[in-house]
């Protein structure tokens, strides 16, 4: 086919939507007017053309949610900078980690048109579903390919040995937890966690009765308000360790890894709060290390202690029962489900100091 006769909304699933009567000029621009159907007048209607227009037309109909959404986390990628910052990263205007910043993270920024009609631009874009638009996005398409490396492979059970969460096995989506806070303007929060739309294992709607009952179940009668639910529930998941940016020989923005490993560390709690006030947590070692910017800069991160390497984490792979659930002596006493000093690099023992495992709870409680 030419490339004019090529149209891509003209699947009837589009054609009966609400954003199909719109017209396309509304959205992406250019010129209806052209009536020449031939290469000339494919470049004459084309001029101007937006090719994704998210940012400057969605809120023109859906005016509370682009507001929302523009101070939200997953646009602002604001979360990710509060961490850098906590470590005393510089971001005043031209500094070097700024520029870092937007060459490296920004470059997983989506606009509206990338969850809900298109795959992500960094993970290869084209169409989802023709030209129709998804409410909430595809699964597959959309959350994974950009949260697929952790929470997606976890919560689809695509690590060996490891099973899919119980929750995608029911038929859930990222939605079906995510839905409310996917657009939530953060107002003061520094991270996701002191958020108030947030999913949680209690007052979600599924499991708000494990606080108040207890009945016939010692060991939330014995747990509840010193464990995270994931602490008993949540399997191996996969940390990352010693990530750097840098640049490639073509001069592109790239991240390397030099290991990623599949773990499991309980440790103290470094986000206690009314809402996570558990003493034990699991942690996550985040792909941050003393020298994640070394390619650009020396000490870019000059007060790296401040903040953990190993974080409160929300695994994506939630089960009923787990190896250290079996009994009380697979958790109690078993100092490899621990966070401790023997597990922390040199370089990486002060960040920690506040998340470690001194004392291993006692198999003989």
């Amino acid at each position: 086919m030419e490339a004019w006769e090529k149209v891509l909304a003209n699947d009837k699933d589009f054609q009966a939507s609400v954003h199909a009567q719109v017209g396309c000029v509304l959205c992406h621009g250019g010129n209806a007017d052209v009536e020449e159907m031939n290469e000339d007048g494919m470049n004459a209607a084309h001029e101007g053309v937006i090719r994704d227009p998210s940012n400057l037309t969605c809120g023109s109909c859906h005016k509370t949610i682009a507001e929302q959404n523009e101070t939200s986390f997953h646009t602002t990628l604001a979360g990710m900078k509060n961490g850098l910052i906590a470590r005393g990263g510089d971001f005043s205007e031209g500094s070097e980690l700024a520029q870092d910043f937007d060459r490296h993270c920004n470059s997983c920024h989506t606009t509206c048109g990338q969850c809900h009609v298109s795959i992500p631009t960094s993970a290869g874009g084209g169409l989802t579903s023709g030209h129709e638009f998804k409410s909430p996005p595809k699964m597959k398409d959309n959350c994974i390919t950009c949260h697929g490396a952790r929470a997606g492979n976890e919560f689809m059970g695509s690590y060996e040995g490891v099973p899919a969460d119980v929750h995608r096995t029911k038929g859930m989506q990222c939605s079906s937890c995510h839905g409310d806070e996917v657009h939530y303007s953060i107002g003061d929060a520094q991270t996701r966690y002191q958020t108030t739309s947030g999913p949680s294992c209690d007052d979600s709607g599924c499991h708000e009765d494990v606080l108040t009952n207890t009945e016939g179940n010692p060991q939330h009668e014995q747990h509840i308000g010193d464990l995270s639910c994931y602490v008993c529930h949540a399997v191996e998941y996969k940390g990352c360790y010693n990530c750097h940016a840098s640049l490639d020989e073509d001069g592109e923005p790239v991240f390397t890894t030099e290991k990623a490993e599949m773990e499991f560390k309980i440790g103290l709690n470094p986000v206690s709060s009314s809402e996570i006030p558990a003493k034990y947590v699991v942690l996550r070692h985040i792909p941050v290390n003393t020298d994640l910017f070394a390619f650009y800069g020396d000490n870019l991160l000059p007060e790296f202690d401040n903040v953990p390497t190993w974080k409160y984490a929300t695994p994506h792979n939630i089960q009923l029962h787990t190896p250290q659930n079996e009994s009380c002596e697979s958790c109690h006493g078993n100092a490899d489900l621990f966070l401790t000093e023997k597990d922390i690099p040199e370089d990486e023992m002060g960040a920690n100091q506040g998340v470690i495992v001194e004392e291993i709870p006692d198999p003989e409680w």
